[in-house]
């Protein structure tokens, strides 16, 4: 039986990944899998007369088999596990992984190294309350791609820093041993796919799309042991998991990517990620061998 599904982003980064939408569309016609593109903004859900509904442009519609979720929407999420439709990353995932206190409190005590973390309110910065030396960082709850990250390296920046913040739930965490580089760990249900290395000497931020700079990058068994300690602790379809790294070279858990970009594992590996993403649901939904 051919496999129905839907692919669904927001109007805004769909612009920005046009070629990764049709990657989608491509192999998915090779794998004879029914993919449909889908704007979140085009659908309508709740309840209608005492039962959870989807529509499409206000329309009802036959249920797919299965939805990719490019778009961070927990509820949207639920909503479509409610009516017993797998979503590609679950609900679970979308409501931790998309907030840095959230993850770093669900983590917590699962044996992974991290950075001390505050979990505060903008606020906090104009009181002088800080549980923290100087320098330190400042980062968004929910911020995505290095957005609504600063650096702090004394008190007058902190009014500054708050005016620039675009949500009031933050967290603190002192500098990393290597500011400037980063790793990425790309997960694939239970299985490491690949890992890539970012680095920005200019910035204390690594990010790709920031001006930061990438290399493929081999794990060595400690660190594979301290990211499937992460995996352990979820059901994961495709993330990555990111790390800093302290200032002895060892890995320190930073956050978890559910909506993951995958252009610095593409320009570093000749690994089809979207071919083995469409052949993990299809073997999740029982139309292959084990998944991931």
């Amino acid at each position: 039986m051919r496999t129905k599904g839907w692919l669904i982003y927001e109007e805004e980064h769909a612009k920005k990944n046009q070629a990764f939408i049709q990657w989608f569309l491509d192999e998915a016609k090779e794998l004879d899998m029914e993919l449909d593109f889908i704007l979140q903004s085009r659908i309508s859900f709740g309840v209608q007369h005492n039962e959870l509904v989807i529509m499409l442009d206000e329309e009802s519609m036959a249920q797919p088999d299965f939805v990719i979720m490019r778009n961070i929407d927990p509820l949207f999420n639920e909503q479509l596990e409610r009516l017993n439709i797998p979503c590609f990353n679950s609900h679970h995932v979308s409501v931790i992984c998309n907030d840095k206190a959230r993850t770093h409190q669900y983590l917590a005590s699962k044996g992974i190294p991290m950075l001390n973390t505050y979990f505060k309110s903008s606020e906090d910065l104009l009181t002088g309350n800080l549980p923290l030396p100087f320098p330190f960082i400042v980062k968004a709850r929910t911020g995505r791609g290095g957005g609504d990250v600063f650096m702090v390296e004394r008190v007058e920046q902190l009014e500054a820093v708050h005016k620039h913040l675009s949500t009031g739930s933050i967290i603190l965490q002192p500098l990393a041993g290597s500011p400037g580089k980063d790793l990425r760990v790309y997960v694939l249900g239970q299985t490491i796919v690949g890992a890539v290395l970012r680095s920005n000497p200019k910035s204390f931020k690594a990010n790709f799309t920031l001006g930061g700079q990438a290399e493929a990058y081999t794990l060595n068994e400690v660190e594979r042991t301290v990211v499937n300690k992460i995996i352990q602790q979820f059901n994961f379809g495709l993330v990555g998991i990111d790390f800093l790294f302290d200032e002895n070279g060892r890995l320190l858990f930073n956050e978890i990517e559910d909506v993951v970009g995958c252009r610095t594992l593409c320009l570093t590996s000749d690994i089809n990620i979207v071919r083995m993403y469409l052949e993990f649901i299809l073997q999740t939904l029982g139309y292959g061998g084990e998944p991931a």
